[in-house]
């Protein structure tokens, strides 16, 4: 390696620090400081390592504590972050030599932090080296809650949550799923290139696929990097989205040459699968106001080429169209709880009290949508969150205002398998092997 490249610790020990000191999304972090120049696989290995220490936090803090007197909450946050990113190596990264693990960990500790707190490092994992089985887990018969909240490194909050509200046994599946290295899914634009030509094309050039279980349009690779860099992707025949995600596509199931308005669009996933959907006579009307979301969106439609989306730069709730709409897709802001495999961070930047105030922030939103619906018109309601306050609380609330609004199912066959005893449309990490997502049809009487 070129000596003026800082090693793969150092950047993933930069990066935890950065992100510990300022809560930014981690992935934007390790974009900022890992090098232009930075060898692939070197690459792959620092993304391993930040993303991995942060998921698996609480855990590694409950280990490193049992070798700490004092408690590590206490420890500076730089020597936080090297013992957790060298635990997380030793007990996460099979791959890794114990002696690399230690020695290059405490090396970027003394290259970025100080000597003395290289030398307490050193002295914690390896006295985890010579005493791994000191490490007493919570019981799990006698305290559940805390046996999953360390021993899959969730907040307890969030694990109190599901536990109420799903039992001890499916929350255990589903805190193990959101610790799985996630599916990267591509959703193939049909009116650019079918399907069969896609997957024949992938096979020629040997990257192997899975076509999605539900939806024929999807398909997720553990080759995903060669097909962001191949020509499938880069010309705009491709575009990279959770196969959840197209549920509220096609629950909203539009025919072609339809009109659309598209809410909270950025950063633009669903407004490119739609403008694919309905066809050149059809128009999608585009709207948000994030700028760096609405860059985002900009992009990605000048990358896949269509010409059938107008973009519009207004905040929702101040937003007249002029006219009705037949098909209205919202797509609120929410938690995102339903992504937490794919979000390192996510389990701890959020709380309950983020939960509330975008409750109440949908049900603004939801209320506003009703405006740009005609006679007859649908809204389907979309989010990627697990949590019921953002999803059958929103909905439920509504309908118990707008009486002139129903729930109703899908026409399409294909969303059956998400459908609830309640008309609510879910998907779920850990029983549909997809993102996690709430999904609502809603039909204007008339």
């Amino acid at each position: 390696m070129n000596n003026n490249i800082p090693n793969s610790r150092r950047i993933a020990l930069l990066a935890l620090i950065k992100f510990n000191n300022t809560g930014k999304d981690p992935a934007s972090i390790l974009n900022e400081i890992i090098p232009s120049n930075f060898p692939g696989r070197d690459e792959s290995l620092v993304r391993e390592m930040t993303l991995g220490t942060i998921k698996y936090q609480k855990r590694l803090e409950y280990m490193a504590q049992t070798y700490i007197k004092a408690p590590i909450k206490q420890q500076a946050v730089e020597i936080r972050a090297g013992l957790l990113l060298g635990f997380y190596q030793l007990t996460e990264m099979s791959s890794v030599p114990d002696f690399a693990a230690v020695d290059e960990t405490v090396s970027a500790v003394k290259n970025i932090i100080s000597e003395k707190s290289a030398g307490f490092v050193n002295a914690v994992l390896r006295a985890y080296l010579m005493q791994p089985k000191k490490v007493r887990f919570p019981d799990k018969a006698k305290e559940p809650l805390q046996y999953l909240s360390v021993s899959y490194s969730y907040p307890v909050w969030l694990v109190k949550r599901w536990l109420e509200r799903l039992g001890s046994e499916e929350t255990e599946m589903l805190l193990e799923t959101g610790n799985r290295r996630p599916k990267i899914f591509f959703k193939i634009l049909e009116s650019k290139k079918p399907s069969n030509e896609v997957k024949r094309i992938l096979s020629e050039i040997d990257i192997d696929i899975d076509f999605g279980e539900y939806l024929p349009d999807y398909f997720w690779s553990n080759d995903a990097g060669k097909i962001l860099n191949h020509e499938l992707f880069t010309s705009g025949y491709l575009i990279v989205q959770d196969e959840s995600q197209g549920v509220p596509l096609y629950l909203l199931d539009p025919p072609p040459d339809s009109a659309i308005l598209d809410l909270c669009a950025a950063p633009g996933g669903k407004t490119i699968a739609l403008a694919d959907r309905v066809g050149k006579k059809g128009l999608i009307t585009a709207v948000d106001y994030n700028p760096k979301r609405l860059m985002e969106l900009k992009e990605n439609v000048g990358r896949t080429g269509f010409k059938n989306i107008e973009i519009r730069e207004n905040d929702v709730l101040d937003f007249n169209p002029g006219e009705k709409f037949k098909y209205i897709l919202l797509d609120v802001p929410c938690s995102g709880l339903g992504t937490i495999s794919g979000n390192a961070d996510l389990r701890w930047t959020k709380s309950e009290k983020d939960i509330m105030i975008l409750s109440d922030m949908q049900k603004k939103l939801l209320e506003k949508t009703a405006e740009f619906a005609e006679d007859g018109g649908v809204i389907v309601y979309s989010t990627c969150t697990t949590e019921p306050e953002e999803i059958e609380h929103i909905v439920y609330g509504f309908l118990d205002k707008n009486h002139d609004f129903a729930l109703e199912d899908g026409n399409s066959p294909l969303v059956e398998p998400f459908k609830t005893e309640t008309g609510i449309y879910r998907s779920w990490p850990h029983r549909h092997g997809i993102g996690g997502g709430g999904f609502a049809r809603l039909r204007r009487s008339g």
